[in-house]
């Protein structure tokens, strides 16, 4: 095993530890401390106030249900045929993405002669790229829309993916050790190496545009 795969492994289980800390350990936690409310209003009979925080209660752990199956969702590859080509691949991202409240995106597949010829684990990698850009504009651009752009020319192939939210220091992300929120942008760059591509991120307060070029 290749250490770039192993660093990649190892920053992949920062990155989920680290969400099912904020996340999903966050929202247990205050079901704990609730539940303790609650039991403390039955003690006093206070059952109008308790019928209001059991309704809070049920609507917490319906947020952590949600946490959970998002994890686990983005963990599994996407739900297609193995023959399926890129374009299928890329809809069902979008799907998810929408359905997950994000902002519209603009999505254009202008590709000509030559994507049928991509391997499994390059069209895999490409989708992780798009996956992982859509998950931190939803996280962190505060974005009003997304265009993704799939284009060609006769050297390479393009996927770019461009938003209008608020933009990042690219530079203090890539200072930040994995475990402290690093890990996202260093498991992308490992995953466009791995299909033989190159990554450019470009960041402001216009937006944030990220590239893929894939040689032909």
């Amino acid at each position: 095993m290749s250490d770039k795969l192993v660093t990649a492994l190892e920053n992949e289980r920062r990155y989920f530890a680290r969400e099912l800390h904020d996340g999903v350990a966050q929202t247990t936690l205050q079901l704990g401390l609730q539940a303790g409310i609650c039991r403390k209003l039955l003690e006093h009979d206070k059952l109008e106030m308790l019928a209001d925080e059991l309704a809070q209660l049920e609507q917490r752990i319906q947020v952590a249900s949600n946490q959970l199956r998002e994890l686990i969702a983005d963990m599994r590859p996407p739900k297609v045929e193995p023959e399926a080509d890129l374009n299928t691949y890329l809809q069902q991202i979008i799907d998810v993405h929408l359905e997950r409240g994000g902002p519209t995106i603009e999505y254009q597949f202008q590709w000509t002669d030559g994507a049928a010829d991509l391997s499994d684990g390059q069209k895999l990698a490409l989708v992780r790229v798009v996956q992982e850009a859509l998950l931190n504009i939803r996280k962190h651009a505060r974005a009003e829309s997304v265009r993704l752009r799939l284009s060609d020319d006769d050297q390479n192939f393009y996927v770019t993916i461009s938003d209008n939210g608020r933009g990042f220091d690219l530079a203090e992300v890539e200072a930040r050790p994995t475990d402290k929120g690093g890990a996202g942008l260093a498991n992308l760059r490992t995953r466009v190496e791995a299909s033989g591509s190159r990554l450019t991120i470009d960041s402001g307060n216009n937006g944030t545009n990220v590239t893929v070029i894939l040689p032909k």
